[in-house]
C-alpha cells in the first residue's frame, strides 16, 4: 500500500512508528487492540500523504523506481487510429484483454499471412447518427472463449492504436459484436498496465483530446496529393 500511496521512506517511518506504539514499545499498560491499531496507522498514512507533501498516485513495480500514473473514470473518450474517429469506452480492470465492436468478420490470406476484415460500429457522441467504418488488419493471434454451455469459439485478436488521455497507445483487440452494448469498446488490464489508475465511481477524468498522429497526417497528405 505504501509504495502505491505515498513515497515508501516516509510512509514506512510513519506506519512502523505506529505499530510499535500498538505493541506498547512506546508506552505503558495494556496492548491496543488490533482495530485500533490499524486505524491509527490508516490515520498516520493519510497524514504523511496530506501533509507531507507526497504524491498519492504513485505506484512501483519489484526493483524499478515508482511510476507517476494517471487516474482515468470508468468510460473515457477515444480515438481510433490513424482515423482518429472519436467515441467512448468502458475501462474495465476485471479484463485482461481489450475488445473492439466487430460484424460482418471476413477472414483471408494476403501474403502468406491470416488477415481479417470486420465493420466497426460507434457512435461519437450522444445524440449523434451511428457510424461504420471497415478495418483491415493481420490476425494476431486467436483466444479460446467458452460461455455457459456454449461451444469453445476462437475469437481472432488484432492490433490497433487508440489515443487516451492524449497519448497513443498499441494494443490487442479482440473482435466480438458489441452492438448490443453501451460502448463499442472495452479497455482492460494489459493495455491500462502501467499507464492508468481507475477511479469506478466517476467518469471522463482525462485529457479527452488528442494531437493527430504521424499515420493520420502521413495519410492525410498522401490524400491532398491525390
Amino acid at each position: 500500500v505504501g509504495s502505491e500511496m505515498c513515497i515508501r521512506d516516509r510512509s514506512w517511518i510513519s506506519v512502523t512508528l505506529v505499530r510499535q506504539i500498538s505493541l506498547g514499545g512506546y508506552m505503558t499498560g495494556p496492548k491496543m487492540n488490533n482495530k485500533l491499531a490499524h486505524y491509527l496507522a490508516g490515520i498516520s498514512l493519510l497524514t504523511a500523504c496530506l501533509f507531507g507533501g507526497l504524491n498519492p498516485v504513485w505506484a512501483a513495480s519489484k526493483g524499478d523506481t515508482p511510476k507517476q500514473l494517471s487516474i482515468l473514470g470508468w468510460v473515457e473518450s477515444v480515438y481510433l487510429e490513424p482515423w482518429g474517429f472519436k467515441f467512448r469506452a468502458r475501462l474495465d480492470t476485471g479484463a485482461r484483454t481489450s475488445s473492439i465492436s466487430a460484424r460482418d468478420i471476413v477472414k483471408y490470406e494476403k501474403d502468406d499471412k491470416q488477415w481479417v476484415r470486420f465493420v466497426f460500429d460507434f457512435k461519437e457522441d450522444k445524440g449523434k447518427p451511428d457510424r461504420e467504418i471497415t478495418i483491415e488488419r493481420p490476425v494476431y493471434r486467436f483466444i479460446k472463449i467458452k460461455r455457459h454451455n456454449d461451444k469453445i469459439q476462437l475469437r481472432p485478436v488484432v492490433m490497433l492504436d487508440i489515443c487516451i488521455n492524449g497519448a497513443i497507445k498499441s494494443g490487442e483487440f479482440s473482435l466480438i459484436d458489441r452492438r448490443s452494448l453501451n460502448y463499442p469498446m472495452l479497455l482492460g488490464r494489459r493495455i491500462l498496465k502501467d499507464t492508468a489508475l481507475v477511479d469506478s465511481g466517476h467518469s471522463f477524468l482525462g485529457n479527452n483530446k488528442c494531437k493527430p498522429s504521424k499515420k493520420k497526417s502521413a495519410s492525410k497528405k498522401k490524400d491532398k496529393e491525390k
